[in-house]
């Protein structure tokens, strides 16, 4: 099986679109995947025999025509997948002109309103445009959450299927904490709250600061550590300091997996106050380590956290400080959160499963697509017989053959 993947570089859908992929190359299907633009997280890919990486854009980011080209005349896949509507009339060229099938996956709903600068605003207010119209041209639509389908629904009236991202259990298991946090320059007995992700408006990062700042009066072995850069990166640290919490906050824009893999067996617990994050990878990578959870009870991290942490109310630092409070002071209810998380990415979130959930998507889209392509065969052959019976009555003579070829068009043989 072909598959085509039409992705971003940068942040969860990178990842997301990374893990699928790999997964999908195990279970031996070709992939190719087609990024919009480069980032630092693509510097370090490789195209193997089965895994190709291709960019729409150069290092200038000038549009690349030559990659342009390829993949509207020369790439063939059995099906195509999408990541953002951004490239949706991409697919539906391909799919006018080769037939091929493609498949929609929502991360999100666009909120353009929540974008700081001018430029993503422009850009997430053509993505919520061109949802609806790409949505309804795709053989099947996937929410990544249930939080998702439902604001399709509510919102645009789209169907959606539910398959959650995924994380390789496999990958992150739960290390030696004590270890990890003297490794990482921390006394064993330090409190580390973790958070990772953009500073920006819809993470509410600022939330957090000011929650530890109730806590960490009367902790002072607690520590804040935030990893990640965005439009709020100055805000924060600038809240930081006038709320006097240099001693317990420290700021990482960028990490290496395996410091970041680090960090995240060293946490004690892991917050994220985000608004109201669709599905975000970083819950489960920090449940996969057996971190135990604090997330807000906006957008689809309720049925990602179960019963492997505590729910606040969004943008409520009071509430915040409280949840915080109580993991703080219970050693027995953090080491059954932990555990409780691990169990549960292991049994409903396991990469091999929705990866599997994918690959019986692609095949039904493919059999609709060769089964629909047979009907129309079919009709033209019947066509083509009712031309040649009048043309013989008029003693034209056309070929079955000849006919059947201009009638159909000039498509790729082997899908006949």
């Amino acid at each position: 099986m072909k598959v085509t993947i039409l992705s971003n570089s940068k942040g969860g859908v990178f990842t997301v679109t990374m893990q699928w992929a790999k997964e999908l190359v195990r279970k031996g299907c070709d992939i190719s995947i087609f990024f919009l633009t480069r980032s630092k997280t693509t510097e370090h890919l490789v195209s193997s025999e089965r895994l190709h990486f291709y960019y729409f854009t150069t290092f200038l980011f000038l549009p690349d025509l030559r990659t342009l080209v390829k993949f509207l005349i020369y790439d063939h896949p059995d099906v195509i997948h999408i990541n953002f509507a951004w490239v949706g009339p991409l697919a539906i060229f391909k799919k006018c002109l080769f037939k091929t099938p493609f498949i929609y996956t929502m991360h999100g709903i666009p909120q353009p309103w929540l974008e700081p600068s001018l430029l993503y605003k422009i850009a997430y207010t053509v993505e919520q445009c061109l949802l609806p119209f790409v949505a309804s041209r795709s053989f099947a639509n996937v929410a990544v959450s249930n939080y998702v389908r439902v604001m399709l629904k509510k919102k645009y009236n789209i169907d959606s299927k539910v398959i959650h991202n995924a994380i390789d259990v496999k990958r992150l298991k739960p290390q030696n904490k004590k270890f990890s946090k003297r490794k990482l320059g921390f006394k064993e007995t330090d409190f580390i709250i973790l958070f990772v992700g953009k500073l920006h408006p819809y993470k509410d990062p600022l939330t957090l600061i000011r929650s530890v700042s109730a806590v960490g009066e009367k902790n002072l072995d607690l520590f804040l550590v935030i990893i990640g850069s965005g439009e709020l990166y100055k805000e924060a640290q600038k809240e930081v300091f006038e709320l006097n919490l240099s001693n317990h906050v420290r700021f990482l824009e960028h990490v290496s997996d395996e410091k970041l893999e680090l960090f995240y067996w060293a946490a004690d617990i892991f917050v994220l106050p985000s608004i109201n994050d669709a599905c975000p990878m970083v819950l489960f990578e920090a449940m996969s380590s057996g971190v135990p959870i604090i997330a807000s009870m906006g957008g689809g991290c309720p049925e990602i956290v179960g019963d492997a942490g505590f729910l606040f109310n969004p943008g409520d630092s009071v509430d915040l400080a409280k949840k915080i409070a109580i993991l703080l002071r219970n050693k027995v209810l953090l080491r059954k959160l932990g555990e409780n998380g691990r169990r549960r990415v292991t049994e409903s979130f396991s990469l091999e499963d929705k990866a599997n959930q994918y690959r019986k998507l692609y095949e039904v889209a493919i059999k609709s697509a060769l089964k629909s392509e047979g009907k129309r065969t079919k009709q033209v052959r019947k066509l083509a017989d009712h031309t040649i019976f009048s043309n013989k009555r008029k003693n034209y003579g056309t070929s079955r053959f000849m006919y059947f070829y201009h009638a159909y068009g000039a498509r790729d043989n082997t899908r006949l």
